[in-house]
């Protein structure tokens, strides 16, 4: 039995250089951020799976499906799984590697006699992680891995909300042709009554052609939200992963009685723990670790290496008696780095870099999120108050409507005037219909603003 002999006093000096090697964990940036975004009087609160606040169960099937089918957020799942098996390799190298060999060969000689050996063994290698190389390794990884996690929770996130989007986009479309088509059978009737006046002396053909151009710009409008309708459809089959649906001319099933829904107004903020949760901060966050990690790895690569080795190998001319004849082997080996032209020094350097830019990466990250919740809370607010006074608009634009009308069946009311109030209706009724979708435009916004994203089926815990 053969071993290796190591001069103590080598592992001694190799143990006290080790000592410069630690790196101090990555302390959390001092950014003087509001404890609250928006209003202070409460916290925004959301159902954990925030499309479920507005009490739609095909908006729920829509989005459970599109979690199980998006491939956007299949290829995000494939690439986690991905990240988790290097970390799983990386945390291999914790641990001794055992190999088994076996080998035949045969020699021929002059005399054409021939000589048959069989081989085999056993040999095992570990690497001793004075210096924290490995373990870093690990963890790098292992952060890598985390942050794949939080990508997949922002996918996730990202599909929920488009097929929200576009799911109240076709509602809102639907909405839009059943009031298209209301107007176009009013100015109808506005028109039927104005060729009798005309025919009748008491009306110019120009209130005619005035009354036929308002009536074909609402066929317009009916064109163009056809157009609009189709394309929700389209975006819709995109984010579920439903390939069927690209057809129109075999479209998704959709409930007439679907109207866009009411949303209170929020008088509420976000606090900063909230802001925190975002699966996108902690990714940039999980970066910064990861980054400090593999400068921890770079550090360590500087110091010796000490690598134990063992071996038990048997030979003879049958298998069977291979294990007669062994031979059992230990050795430890010491690598230190003496000159290498800078390389591992420049590693690190490298490394510190990669920690500086991931944490101004997640400082930027971090202001981001902050800036886009703030501002879905203040559109939130504003989209509101926008609803509420185009509302009393309309009301006023009816009742002035219906007093032209009233003036112009008796022959005292001025043609140009009621064709500007019926103008200014149908313009305001159609704005109304686009605040309302507005409105909900931004509380998903928001919600998508604020969600962390963990509403997944799937095992994400790592």
């Amino acid at each position: 039995m053969h071993y290796a002999r190591i001069s103590l006093p080598v592992v001694l000096a190799g143990l006290l250089l080790g000592g410069c090697s630690t790196v101090s964990p990555v302390a959390q940036p001092d950014m003087p951020l509001p404890e609250q975004l928006g209003d202070s009087s409460g916290a925004l609160t959301t159902a954990p799976s925030w499309w479920q606040d507005f009490s739609d169960d095909n908006l729920n099937q829509l989005v459970q499906q599109g979690l199980k089918q998006n491939f956007a957020l299949q290829a995000a799942w494939a690439s986690l799984e991905s990240s988790r098996a290097v970390w799983r390799q990386a945390g291999a190298d914790q641990f001794p590697q055992l190999d088994l060999n076996v080998k035949k060969s045969r020699q021929w000689q002059e005399d054409d006699t021939t000589t048959t050996s069989w081989s085999a063994g056993l040999s095992a290698s570990y690497e001793v992680d004075f210096w924290g190389r490995v373990s870093a390794l690990d963890d790098k990884a292992r952060f890598t891995a985390m942050s794949g996690e939080a990508a997949v929770r922002t996918q996730a996130n990202t599909v929920a909300a488009q097929i929200a989007l576009n799911w109240y986009g076709l509602i809102k479309q639907h909405e839009l042709l059943r009031l298209l088509e209301q107007q176009k059978q009013r100015i109808t009737d506005a028109l039927k009554v104005t060729e009798g006046r005309f025919q009748r002396g008491q009306a110019a053909i120009s209130d005619v052609w005035q009354q036929q151009q308002l009536l074909e710009s609402i066929n317009t409008d009916l064109i163009s939200a056809h157009a609009q309708r189709d394309a929700y459809h389209q975006q819709l089959a995109l984010w579920t992963g439903d390939a069927a649906g690209l057809d129109l001319n075999n479209p998704r099933a959709y409930s007439a009685s679907d109207i866009l829904p009411a949303v209170d107004g929020v008088d509420a903020g976000v606090g900063l723990n909230q802001l925190q949760s975002r699966p996108d901060v902690q990714q940039a966050w999980l970066a910064v670790q990861s980054a400090n990690a593999g400068l921890a790895a770079a550090v360590a690569n500087r110091y010796p290496r000490l690598t134990l080795t063992a071996s038990y190998t048997g030979s003879a001319p049958e298998l069977a008696d291979v294990m007669d004849n062994w031979v059992a082997n230990l050795a430890a080996g010491l690598v230190m780095p003496l000159i290498d032209g800078g390389n591992r020094r420049a590693a690190v350097a490298q490394s510190e870099a990669e920690v500086k830019a991931a944490l101004a990466d997640y400082q930027q990250t971090l202001l981001e999120a902050a800036l886009e919740v703030q501002q879905a809370l203040i559109d939130e607010r504003e989209a509101a108050a926008t609803l509420l006074s185009l509302q009393r608009r309309l009301e006023l634009a009816r009742k002035t409507e219906a007093f032209q009308s009233n003036r112009y069946r008796k022959g005292v009311g001025d043609f140009l005037s009621l064709l500007n109030t019926r103008e200014d209706l149908i313009t305001l009724e159609q704005q109304v219909l686009n605040a309302r979708w507005t409105q909900i435009q931004k509380r998903i916004e928001l919600y998508r603003a604020v969600s962390h994203g963990d509403f997944l089926h799937k095992e994400t815990s790592v």
